[in-house]
C-alpha cells in the first residue's frame, strides 16, 4: 500500500465519523426539542377538550317525551265553580332530560294535584280560545317544572313544551 492510499482511508474514516454528528445535528436534534417544546406547550396550555360538567351544560337540552295523561284514558277535572269538568284525552309532556321524565312519572300524584289546582281556575271559555289555552299549557310547564324542581337555570332541562288535547267541556249534573 502506499502513502497516499493510507490517508485517502484516513480521510474517508474521518469523513465517515464526522457524518454522523451531522444527521445529530440536523436531524435528530431539531425533533428531540420541538418534541420538548411540543409537550411543555401542551401541559400548561391544556387540552383543548372542555371538562364532562361543562360540555354537558353547552350541549342543548335532548327532547324525550313524557305521558302524564295517557291518550284514551279520558282524565276528567273539575272547572270553576264545581259545574263543569274538562275531559282530557291526552296530555304529553317534552323535556330536556332523561332526570326530568323520570322525575315526572314518580312525582305523578303530586302533578296531577297540580292540574287539578290549575283546572279549577279556569272556565269554559278559557279552554276553548287558542289564547286560552296557550295560557294553560304555560301553566302546567311551569307547575311541573315546580314540582320536579326544574327551575332557574336548570329549566332548559326540565318541561319544554305541553301537548293537550282537550276532549271536551262538559256540564256535570
Amino acid at each position: 500500500m502506499m502513502p497516499e492510499d493510507m490517508e485517502s482511508q484516513v480521510d474517508q474514516g474521518k469523513k465517515k465519523k464526522k457524518g454522523v454528528p451531522e444527521i445529530v445535528k440536523i436531524i435528530i436534534l431539531p425533533l428531540i426539542v420541538s418534541l420538548v417544546v411540543s409537550l411543555v406547550v401542551f401541559f400548561f396550555l391544556g387540552s383543548n377538550s372542555q371538562p364532562q360538567q361543562q360540555a354537558e351544560a353547552v350541549k342543548n337540552p335532548t327532547q324525550i317525551k313524557a305521558v302524564v295523561v295517557q291518550s284514551g284514558t279520558y282524565q276528567t277535572f273539575l272547572l270553576k265553580g264545581g259545574r263543569e269538568v274538562a275531559v282530557i284525552d291526552s296530555l304529553t309532556l317534552l323535556v330536556g332530560s332523561e332526570t326530568c321524565r323520570a322525575a315526572v312519572a314518580e312525582k305523578n300524584d303530586e302533578i296531577m294535584d297540580a292540574l287539578a289546582t290549575i283546572f279549577l281556575s279556569k272556565e269554559r271559555f278559557d279552554l276553548v280560545t287558542p289564547a286560552g289555552i296557550d295560557l294553560l299549557k304555560k301553566q302546567i310547564r311551569e307547575a311541573v317544572n315546580q314540582v320536579t324542581g326544574f327551575t332557574g337555570e336548570n329549566e332548559k332541562f326540565g318541561v319544554l313544551n305541553v301537548y293537550i288535547y282537550i276532549k271536551a267541556v262538559s256540564t256535570v249534573q
